[in-house]
């Protein structure tokens, strides 16, 4: 894993040869699945090079004599089709296509359970991660393939670029904090693929040997027209560029935006100096340029209401998500006093459970510069 002193850009680029089309062009592989039982885990977000869903070119390629097709689906936060909101629980279901039994994994199960792992001989998992920590899929595809391993049931994970890159950033993880929100022992922005946070998670696993990870093949350009979102809020690139530095709003009484057009690349709130606010953010050194306007979400606890935003546009290539979030938190915290944290369970403040780390919340109520906060985390990585 690369790392370095401060966050390289966030590039234009996905993965031009997926995992799971390596795995689909592979002959052999794909004839010994055919005459056993097949779940995958994955969502609407994942497809192949040629614009078709995962699901459908898996099942078809399975379905083939003398194969079944799948077995079983397997779904992540957001569900199958990846139209459920954050943290909203997930129903298992029949997906009305294909008529293959979806199982969530989202909700108070995290985990297939042991019947479910029964019915299948290889779980083959293709979600794709936005390179956050607290972004859940590669927790799940962890879980679901340690449950798997533990079963004796053969698990590949088709593995896809990390959208953000190779450099990192952010708190190390607490692991008193280690939840599904912040489960892997690295860097918020952990400069990983999904293939190599879950191989690193289940490395001394006794079963080991039962998990192969297929490597994605050199990255592309990112087409901006045909972006297919891995998750409701995440509508555009930039949202995904942005994501690092404006889930941390998760945590405060403002808004990342959303149930709006503009989710993760705004952040709002009634009584916010908009104005203000973006002059202070385009001038910070993160390659994104920030103008004040409006905002009406149609969800959340002000739905339906109008109130003045800051949204963001990268003026290059290079960007710096992540500096932006932790820049602006503290510029709100000191000059707005209607700022405050959201509790999450336990009494705990919801930033530290989404961060991993209690280092950020404590940092700003001791009065630290983001700079110097920024700069702490980003001399550890050098």
């Amino acid at each position: 894993m690369t790392r370095t002193s401060r966050p390289g850009p966030a590039p234009s680029r996905i993965a031009s040869a997926s995992g799971i089309d390596r795995l689909l062009a592979d002959g052999a592989r794909i004839d010994a699945l055919r005459h056993g039982r097949v779940g995958l885990l994955t969502n609407a977000g994942c497809r192949t090079a040629d614009g078709t869903a995962s699901a459908a070119a898996v099942n078809a390629a399975l379905a083939e004599p003398p194969g079944p097709g799948l077995a079983r689906l397997f779904a992540p936060e957001h569900g199958f089709a990846a139209d459920f909101a954050a943290g909203a629980a997930v129903p298992d279901h029949r997906d009305a296509a294909s008529g293959i039994d979806v199982v969530s994994l989202y909700g108070d199960r995290q985990a297939p359970a042991p019947d479910h792992l029964a019915a299948i001989d290889t779980l083959v998992v293709d979600l794709r991660d936005v390179g956050v920590r607290c972004y859940t899929y590669a927790a799940t595809a962890a879980l679901a393939a340690k449950a798997a391993l533990d079963a004796g049931v053969d698990v590949i994970v088709c593995d896809r670029a990390n959208p953000l890159g190779t450099a990192t950033d952010g708190p190390p993880l607490d692991p008193a904090l280690q939840s599904l929100l912040a489960y892997f022992a690295v860097p918020f922005v952990h400069g990983r693929t999904l293939g190599g946070l879950v191989a690193g998670a289940l490395d001394s696993h006794a079963r080991r040997n039962r998990l192969s990870v297929i490597s994605c093949g050199d990255d592309g350009p990112w087409d901006d027209a045909s972006w297919v979102p891995p998750s409701p809020a995440l509508t555009t690139p930039d949202a995904v560029r942005f994501y690092p530095g404006l889930v941390l709003f998760e945590g405060t009484n403002l808004s990342e935006g959303r149930g709006t057009p503009l989710s993760f690349r705004c952040v709002g709130a009634p009584w916010l100096d908009a104005t203000a606010a973006a002059d202070a953010a385009s001038a910070w050194p993160t390659g994104i340029a920030a103008t004040a306007g409006d905002i009406r979400p149609t969800a959340g606890e002000f739905a339906g209401q109008t109130w003045p935003a800051i949204r963001f546009e990268r003026t290059g290539e290079s960007c710096d998500g992540f500096g932006l979030g932790v820049r602006l938190l503290a510029w709100i915290a000191e000059t707005h006093g209607q700022f405050a944290w959201q509790s999450g369970s336990a009494g705990r403040p919801l930033i530290d459970t989404l961060l991993g780390s209690d280092a950020l919340r404590v940092a700003l109520e001791r009065g630290d510069s983001a700079d110097d906060i920024l700069s702490r985390w980003r001399d550890q990585a050098a």
